[in-house]
């Protein structure tokens, strides 16, 4: 089987386990493709949807609301040291890529990092506990050019980046990489959209003893974000459109394959047929 992919590429799948295979994998691409773009595009229009509250009213309100309020730790010591800027934060997230002439960029190390927080408006607090989709984070990008500076950028054992794949043993030659980190600090501005639980007497911990509510990403669809609601949510639309595209084209991809392998089945029953009677 020849499929002609955008940009000119050609694919030869032979072999009907190989076409099964491939079209498995572009299934299960585009499924996890459209599923995200789906959880963007509704990330996006709850952003643009959700009315705006005080806390005290959201607490009551018994529907997805948006919130905005001054980020404190649980507890003084319950905050995390991003990698990249080495801030004192509540979540941080990092993206490293290395910078491919004519082919865009290659990513060599990703991740994200968090811990439940405090959001107050003086109204009211809320104990959020988000997980690792819930943020839409303002990033801050550092691009080193030299040895020292690489070196010094990812001397964090947490950081999987090996410096010396990305500079020359001798003078200063570097190969470019992009290093990308957002971060939630102590004490700064953030808005939340989901929905307010009231915590049950008994289900009181140290924790959240001194919250009113709690918002958690298993009782509603999260978003922290600590910028501009519009930018979010312009931001959430656009990878949404995009995953959505890549979802469509995966699947007719994998519809493609598995047509042809289904042909193919269907040609070798007929041989299979065809020589029973000539033998029987």
């Amino acid at each position: 089987m020849v499929i002609t992919l955008p940009g000119g590429f050609v694919l030869i799948v032979e072999g009907l386990l190989t076409e099964l295979l491939f079209g498995t994998i572009a299934a299960w691409a585009g499924l996890y493709a459209t599923t995200s773009g789906v959880n963007c595009v509704r990330d996006w229009w709850g952003i643009v949807t959700t009315d705006s509250m005080p806390i005290d009213e959201a607490i009551i309100a018994g529907d997805p609301v948006k919130i905005q309020g001054r980020v404190r730790p649980t507890q003084p010591n319950d905050t995390v040291v991003s990698p990249i800027l080495n801030k004192e934060c509540v979540a941080y997230e990092y993206d490293i890529n290395k910078v491919v002439r004519g082919s865009g960029q290659g990513r060599i190390d990703a991740d994200t990092k968090y811990s439940p927080f405090i959001v107050s408006d003086g109204t009211a607090t809320v104990l959020v506990d988000p997980d690792k989709e819930s943020f839409s984070l303002d990033t801050t990008t550092r691009t080193p050019t030299t040895k020292q500076a690489i070196e010094d950028r990812t001397a964090d054992e947490r950081l999987e980046v090996e410096p010396s794949a990305y500079t020359s043993a001798v003078g200063e030659i570097t190969k470019p990489i992009e290093l990308r980190e957002g971060t939630i600090d102590v004490g700064e501005k953030v808005t939340v959209v989901g929905k307010t639980t009231t915590i049950p007497e008994k289900a009181t911990t140290d924790a959240d003893s001194d919250a009113d509510a709690v918002m958690t990403s298993e009782e509603c669809r999260l978003t922290v974000m600590n910028n501009e609601p519009g930018n979010a949510a312009l931001r959430k639309a656009g990878r949404g459109g995009l995953l959505l595209i890549v979802g469509a084209v995966l699947g007719l991809f994998a519809i493609l394959i598995f047509t042809a392998a289904i042909l193919d089945i269907v040609d070798w029953n007929s041989v299979v047929m065809l020589l029973r009677r000539v033998t029987g």
